[in-house]
């Protein structure tokens, strides 16, 4: 049991460092959007608004930025995934530590 355990644990260890290394690919997903929003912008003139799916006038900021929104949202659905996978291994580890029988006198 104990080396189940410490296998679980490990997996929860390499699920966690993979989640950190997601979760920085998002964050450049992020900065490389607001880049290419900056870029629009240096092209084209300020926004006044918040870019919204559904504005008209938004649609050419939209087509200007889509790959590097995709990507972004590619990344967020990712690390939003990957947070449902460690949640269920870390549960898995609970389990299995509240299961081992807790060593004493009997």
């Amino acid at each position: 049991m104990i080396t189940e355990q410490i296998t679980q644990l490990v997996l929860v260890g390499q699920l966690a460092l993979e989640g950190w290394r997601l979760q920085e690919t998002a964050s450049n997903a992020e900065h490389a959007y607001h880049l290419a929003i900056h870029a629009y912008e240096r092209e084209h003139g300020q926004l006044n608004k918040l870019i919204h799916k559904d504005a008209p006038e938004h649609a050419a900021v939209r087509e200007f930025t889509s790959p590097k929104y995709q990507a972004l949202q590619k990344a967020r659905r990712r690390v939003y995934a990957h947070k449902t996978r460690l949640a269920k291994a870390c549960a898995k580890l609970a389990r299995m530590s509240a299961a081992r029988p807790q060593g004493g006198a009997a």
